[in-house]
């Protein structure tokens, strides 16, 4: 068995938070047999097999899935986002197309007709985004994943779109989604810490969900959104205090900057 087999089964091993000691102790052999086995990447079929069984993963969707790991980050051209900034509905279609969404998902999610969805990837299209074919099946054209420029035309929808959400998880909590928010002082290094944490389960569920997305039928996929932010609280900014409205002294002081010079 060659390398590359071998590449597909660690990131499916990190994906689902497996280690080599996990997986020895349900195939029943030592943790350096299984290292070796990694190490030197081969071992007989029957082996692999055992492998597979133990990772909960089937051995032809190992093999699918070889060549189809995470890329890099791609980027769009500037002035097509300034384009798809204009348009925010088509921008939409667009994301949730590079999220592996068919246009038929994306028609059942979005209560779109046919004619409407045909007219947004025939609009992706003219700007180069995707190839359309027949029917409602359209190709990427951009290479995935894509990093956006947070900075640029698109960041007003960005940050509709992640207060938005943020809304709408915390009228959801008890059903259908997780809300966590809370101040705590703490050393930088600690804050560090914690940051880096959230970044590997970030690129856990980005795995996991690469390893759904080839593996398991479009119409058994569900969409999740992560939004995660932590940072030093910039307290005036998004809790103002200000006087208080019977500090006299607080509100002479205020007048008298007011006075024109």
């Amino acid at each position: 068995m060659n390398g590359p087999i071998f590449e597909a089964l660690k990131r499916t091993l990190k994906a689902k938070g497996l280690t080599y000691r996990t997986l020895a102790e349900r195939m029943g052999v030592s943790e350096p047999t299984v290292k070796r086995i990694f190490h030197e990447r081969n071992c007989k079929l029957d082996r692999l097999m055992d492998i597979c069984a133990a990772a909960e993963v089937e051995l032809e969707n190992v093999l699918g899935s070889m060549s189809r790991g995470p890329g890099p980050a791609n980027h769009v051209a500037p002035e097509i986002e300034r384009r798809l900034a204009a348009r925010p509905a088509l921008l939409f279609v667009f994301i949730m197309l590079t999220e592996k969404f068919t246009p038929e998902g994306i028609m059942r999610s979005q209560g779109l007709s046919e004619a409407s969805m045909f007219l947004y990837l025939r609009d992706l299209e003219e700007l180069g985004l995707v190839a359309l074919g027949r029917g409602l099946s359209a190709r990427l054209l951009v290479e995935t994943p894509i990093q956006w420029d947070f900075e640029g035309p698109l960041k007003p929808h960005f940050e509709t779109t992640n207060k938005n959400f943020i809304g709408w998880a915390i009228g959801h909590m008890e059903r259908q989604a997780t809300f966590v928010s809370f101040s705590r002082r703490m050393r930088p290094e600690t804050a560090e810490m914690v940051r880096r944490e959230a970044e590997d389960l970030a690129e856990r569920a980005r795995l996991l969900a690469h390893h759904d997305q080839h593996t398991t039928p479009e119409d058994q996929l569900v969409g999740y959104k992560w939004t995660f932010a932590f940072g030093a609280t910039p307290f005036p900014a998004i809790m103002p205090i200000g006087p208080h409205p019977r500090d006299a002294g607080a509100k002479a002081a205020k007048e008298k900057r007011a006075l024109p010079a």
